[in-house]
C-alpha cells in the first residue's frame, strides 16, 4: 500500500466516523418527529417541543406543519413580512438540507423591552414543513454565535416515526395496566387501545378502548347522567344501540359514572357491547370507551376495567 491510498482510506474512515458521530448527536424532543444536534448547553426541553438553556433564557422550537404548507411559509418569510411581525432580517439564505430545501434567517426582535437574537430555519422534508426557532437573550448572543446556531439547526433531521411509549408520555394521565392491550395510536389527550395484531379502530374484528381526557363536565349528579348519555349519543359506527343500564361508581374516592349498552357494527351488522365509564373530577374528566363483539364480550370487560383502575395523574 503505498502513503498516498493509505492517506485515502483513513481520510474515509474519517468521514465515516464524523458522519456516524453526528447522526448520533441528533436528539429528538418528546413526541416530536423531528430532532436536531443542539448547541452545547441546550437539552430536549420538558414543556414545549424544542430545547431550552433556561440559565440563558435561551429556547430552540420546533413547529411541524403539512408538507404543502412550504411555498406559502418561505414567501412569507421576507425582510418586509417578517418585519411587520417586529423581526429585523440580518441575513437570509437559501440552502440544501439533507431533508429537502430549506432558508435560514438571522434577525434580532424586542419584546417587552427585551432584545433577542433570533435564528429561523424553515425546512422542507417529504412528509413536513418544519419551522425552527432560536430565541436568545442579547445579554447571552456571544455565547451562542451564528455560525453555532446555523450548525445546529441545519443539522436538522426527521425520523419515520415517534415510539409508541414516547407518544404515550405525553399523555396528560398514566395508565399504569394496559392489561395486555395495545396502543397503537395516540393524538392530543387520547389513546387507542387494542387486542390484535391490526392497527384499526373495529371492534366488530378486535375489542377497542379508547381513553381520552378533556377539560370540563358537571358537578351535579343528576347533570352527571344526562351528560354521560349525551356524550355516548355521540358514538359513530353503530345502530340499534340500547343502554342497558347506568350506575354511578366511586374508585380510589373518585366519582365514576358507568353506561352499558349494545348495538350492532354498522359496517357488518355484527353483535356488539359497550361499556363507557365517565371519571370526574378536578375541573376535568377522563373518558374510557370500550367495544368487542357480543362474542368477545366475556373476556375484553374485564381487561377494560383493569386498564380503568390503573388510571393516574402525570402530577
Amino acid at each position: 500500500m503505498t502513503f498516498q491510498s493509505g492517506r485515502a482510506l483513513l481520510v474515509a474512515a474519517a468521514v465515516v466516523l464524523a458522519t456516524t458521530a453526528n447522526a448520533a448527536d441528533v436528539q429528538f424532543p418528546a413526541g416530536s418527529k423531528v430532532g436536531l444536534t443542539p448547541p452545547k448547553g441546550f437539552s430536549p426541553s420538558e414543556t414545549m417541543r424544542g430545547f431550552n438553556d433556561p440559565d440563558n433564557s435561551s429556547a430552540i422550537l420546533i413547529l411541524e406543519m403539512p408538507a404543502p404548507a412550504f411555498p406559502e411559509v418561505s414567501k412569507a418569510m421576507t425582510a418586509e413580512g417578517l418585519k411587520k411581525q417586529g423581526v429585523t432580517v440580518e441575513k437570509r439564505e437559501n440552502l440544501k438540507l439533507k431533508t429537502g430545501n430549506g432558508i435560514f434567517i438571522v434577525g434580532r426582535q424586542e419584546t417587552n423591552g427585551e432584545k433577542l437574537r433570533k435564528w429561523i430555519l424553515v425546512a422542507g422534508t417529504q412528509d413536513l414543513t418544519v419551522i425552527v426557532t432560536a430565541l436568545v437573550p442579547d445579554k447571552a448572543k456571544n455565547i451562542y454565535s451564528d455560525a453555532a446556531m446555523r450548525d445546529a439547526l441545519t443539522s436538522l433531521d426527521v425520523r419515520g416515526s415517534v415510539p409508541i411509549t414516547e407518544q404515550l408520555g405525553l399523555l396528560p394521565f398514566k395508565l399504569d395496566d394496559l392489561a395486555n392491550l395495545r396502543a397503537f395510536r395516540v393524538e392530543p389527550n387520547t389513546v387507542f387501545l387494542t387486542d390484535g395484531p391490526k392497527d384499526l379502530a373495529e371492534p366488530a374484528e378486535q375489542p377497542l378502548l379508547v381513553v381520552s381526557a378533556a377539560p370540563g363536565g358537571p358537578t351535579d349528579n343528576q347533570q352527571r347522567e344526562l351528560f354521560a348519555r349525551n356524550l355516548f349519543a355521540g358514538v359513530a359506527g353503530f345502530k340499534d344501540v340500547q343502554i342497558l343500564g347506568t350506575d354511578t361508581i366511586r374508585l380510589s374516592g373518585v366519582q365514576t359514572h358507568q353506561l352499558l349498552a349494545e348495538g350492532k357494527d354498522a359496517k357488518t351488522g355484527a353483535n356488539v357491547k359497550l361499556v363507557q365509564w365517565l371519571r370526574f373530577g378536578n375541573g376535568a374528566f377522563v373518558r374510557f370507551l370500550g367495544v368487542s363483539s357480543a362474542d368477545s364480550w366475556q373476556g375484553a370487560f374485564p381487561r377494560f376495567r383493569t386498564v380503568r383502575d390503573s388510571l393516574a395523574s402525570r402530577q
